[in-house]
């Protein structure tokens, strides 16, 4: 079942509701966008992920943060992530007030990960966050990697030699039209960071990272995390994988197949499954 749903104070959010006809226990899980991103997500992550959801009976809704996609810009005033984290909200009492949803988890990719960390400090109702490519630091190790990965190879290039002795003597002196930034994300100091995990871990929220090669500056290989946050790598109630082949926004079909396999079996495994399956009726 899928049902295109408004809500919110307005009703100006517009989102999809996906559930199974009857689903096992009573939390749900909450896609939160990235950037400008619409509800279906990049290259319709979010629809497939709702879909591998719901095949395992897990209801999910995905929606459009106010003035983004179909969802009306009421209320867009002030900080991005202060809107994100009230409208979240809105959409958790939308699931309570309809369906008796009491637990939610979030997925988000990018900005929507940082989104989800910030909301769940707040938000008891939030059990557990699955963060895509979220807050990283680099590492003594990150270094090595990068080296062995990026740089050793083309050293071992006599082609590689030769265009670097070309650039050196025949300098192309037109400026360019456009010159590379740094990212517009900002992160948290990592002791900020390792606290704020810390304390959702101690009021009882689980939480997933899941990291690509897609944000190779900041994060490449699978042991980082333990690295960058000693504190947490005893704790069961952190888990990380790295997808060293993957795309950012998990371009590639296939990589998608995996991304939405893999974050299902995630949430599967740790929803409390009761004796009685739940009948969700539509809105």
């Amino acid at each position: 079942m899928e049902q295109a749903i408004v809500m919110g104070h307005y009703e100006h959010l517009l989102g999809i509701w996906s559930a199974p006809a009857s689903c096992n226990g009573n939390t749900a899980v909450i896609m939160v966008t990235a950037g400008m991103l619409h509800h279906a997500g990049p290259f319709r992550l979010h629809v497939d992920l709702a879909r591998g959801l719901s095949a395992k009976g897990i209801p999910s809704l995905r929606f459009d943060l106010s003035g983004i996609g179909e969802s009306f810009g009421v209320g867009v005033g002030g900080r991005s992530l202060d809107r994100a984290a009230d409208e979240i909200g809105q959409a958790i009492d939308w699931l309570a007030a309809h369906h008796g949803i009491t637990n939610v988890i979030l997925f988000g990719l990018c900005s929507g990960a940082d989104d989800a960390i910030a909301v769940a400090m707040n938000d008891p109702r939030i059990v557990g966050v699955i963060a895509m490519d979220g807050c990283g630091y680099r590492t003594p190790k990150y270094y090595w990697h990068r080296f062995k990965q990026h740089y050793l190879p083309r050293m071992l290039k006599p082609t590689k030699w030769h265009s670097m002795v070309r650039r050196r003597f025949h300098r192309n002196h037109t400026p360019t039209s456009l010159t590379p930034g740094d990212d517009i994300r900002e992160f948290p100091t990592r002791d900020v960071a390792e606290s704020e995990i810390a304390s959702l871990i101690e009021q009882g929220t689980w939480l997933h990272f899941v990291y690509t090669s897609g944000v190779g500056d900041y994060y490449n290989h699978s042991a980082q995390f333990a690295e960058m946050f000693p504190r947490l790598k005893e704790s069961s109630s952190v888990s990380t994988r790295f997808f060293p082949e993957m795309d950012h926004v998990a371009f590639l079909c296939e990589d998608r197949e995996t991304l939405v396999d893999h974050v299902t079996k995630e949430i599967a495994a740790k929803i409390v499954r009761t004796e009685e399956p739940v009948v969700l009726q539509p809105s």
